[in-house]
């Protein structure tokens, strides 16, 4: 199959890689394409990485919403969440950050799902655990924690919790979301390593490809 210069421009096109006419053709009728593969795997594997890059940053945001959540509710300050209801009265600021938190702790199951590894499988799992333990009490309040480790929540029965059984599930000694806030922190120093690992090897890899491309294809000649 004879290899025109109208080819190998849509090739490169594809790849995202920007040459010279003449000096492309060259480069493979002199036989020398090895360096060639190597960059568009290798500009492959950037893209790769990208996408990579975004779906762990989406765990990272969600684990982050997650930790901030429990914080939320676990804070015993005086302006905390359930200090202020049993000022007002109202559990009505309580119940939504139930819902946040819960929300929340789908989500970054999710997205751990979405980013398999050992470590992120393992996160998984532990997430899964503390829900599955805790699934008793929670469903007295109308919290329900499905085989999978999902949880859902009828909010009519929730609505009809008293102060004192929300705060006892959910508020300063609740084990169930201290353990979620711890889980929800190590997962995000997780990701965050991964991610600057990945940008390190990304600037390798970025700084290595340019170096060919100028090289070979005399961009700036």
């Amino acid at each position: 199959m004879r290899i025109t210069t109208q080819m190998l421009n849509e090739t490169a096109r594809k790849a995202g890689i920007p040459v010279n006419n003449s000096s492309l053709l060259n480069y493979i009728n002199k036989k020398d394409n090895t360096s060639l593969l190597d960059s568009l795997q290798s500009n492959a594997a950037q893209k790769s990485d990208a996408a990579k890059k975004k779906s762990y940053e989406k765990l990272d945001n969600a684990a982050d919403a997650l930790e901030e959540a429990a914080k939320a509710l676990i804070s015993d300050k005086d302006d905390g969440l359930f200090a202020k209801a049993k000022e007002s009265g109202s559990t009505e600021d309580v119940l939504k950050a139930v819902k946040i938190l819960i929300e929340k702790y789908n989500e970054t199951r999710k997205q751990l799902d979405n980013n398999p590894s050992n470590v992120n499988m393992y996160y998984n799992q532990m997430l899964k655990s503390v829900a599955s333990k805790n699934s008793e009490e929670l469903g007295k309040l109308g919290v329900t924690v499905g085989k999978d480790g999902s949880i859902s929540v009828d909010e009519d029965r929730l609505k009809d919790a008293n102060l004192e059984d929300l705060e006892s599930m959910f508020g300063a000694k609740s084990e169930f979301v201290q353990k979620l806030q711890f889980l929800s922190s190590n997962v995000s120093d997780s990701v965050a390593a991964e991610l600057e690992s990945m940008g390190m090897q990304y600037g390798q890899d970025a700084n290595s490809f340019s170096s060919f491309i100028n090289n070979k294809y005399n961009l700036w000649g």
